[in-house]
């Protein structure tokens, strides 16, 4: 990666952890700083963007509903401020949820056997351009 991104991630349980950690590898392979912010609460989520000043945020989630997390972290979000920092959303999101949790303002969804090379290249132009668009 040309210009060195910080990305947040979190997931929702103790469980099904090695997608986790092999994104976090990759990312950082990929020169990205990684900050892993273990499991989180939509609100820990925000308050770690907030406290590390990411340009990305991540949440991985395998056992919570997407239709419920995703709408409570983008009301913390919002009531913090900080809809320029884009949210990308792993693990095991059912089809029927994807179009949802998108109209609400997920950027991307990786599903798991997503090719790493895809997902570091995606979260890397998201990142980017979320950036520049801070000025």
């Amino acid at each position: 990666m040309e210009q060195r991104i910080r990305f947040l991630l979190s997931r929702d349980d103790w469980y099904h952890q090695r997608g986790y950690w092999v994104l976090a590898s990759a990312l950082k392979n990929a020169g990205a700083e990684v900050v892993l912010g273990g499991i989180q609460t939509p609100r820990e989520v925000v308050q770690t963007a907030i406290q590390e000043h990411v340009d990305i945020i991540g949440y991985r989630l395998m056992n919570a509903a997407p239709k419920i997390l995703i709408p409570i972290l983008f009301d913390h979000i919002k009531s913090e401020g900080i809809e320029d920092i884009p949210v990308v959303v792993g693990g095991i999101i059912p089809k029927k949820d994807e179009a949802f949790i998108k109209e609400i303002g997920v950027k991307e969804v990786f599903h798991p056997y997503t090719p790493l090379d895809v997902v570091v290249a995606r979260v890397r132009g998201i990142a980017i351009e979320a950036r520049s668009g801070r000025g």
